[in-house]
């Protein structure tokens, strides 16, 4: 048994508890897709990390580690912090921009031709 359906199987979440089927559902995904998760021929994309952790009540970090690290790849975990730091920053930097749309819109609306 892997790392994945390991933690499965050790989740007390009432809707998900055990089963590949089951998470595949609640992320609107293929059962298939998890499997090749846990087969590692595949990797989670960002958003079902984020929807991970979430249902989880886990951080990204800790669902990258158990979907996408092995046990060998977790002492050298740095580079997923970075890349998730990373992550984060591109988030802040487009609700930013998101902003400043909302702003120049607005000027625009008020703007008589």
């Amino acid at each position: 048994m892997n790392k994945i359906e390991n933690f499965l199987k050790s989740i007390n979440h009432q809707k998900l508890a055990g089963s590949k089927l089951k998470l595949a559902k609640a992320l609107g995904i293929s059962s298939t897709s998890v499997s090749k998760w846990c087969s590692g021929k595949a990797e989670p994309s960002i958003e079902n990390i984020e929807k991970m952790a979430k249902i989880f009540n886990r951080t990204q970090e800790e669902i990258v580690n158990i979907f996408i690290l092995s046990s060998d790849e977790q002492e050298s975990s740095s580079s997923n912090k970075i890349l998730l730091e990373e992550i984060k920053l591109l988030k802040q930097k487009i609700k930013f921009l998101e902003t400043q749309i909302d702003f120049y819109k607005e000027k625009l609306s008020n703007v008589k031709l």
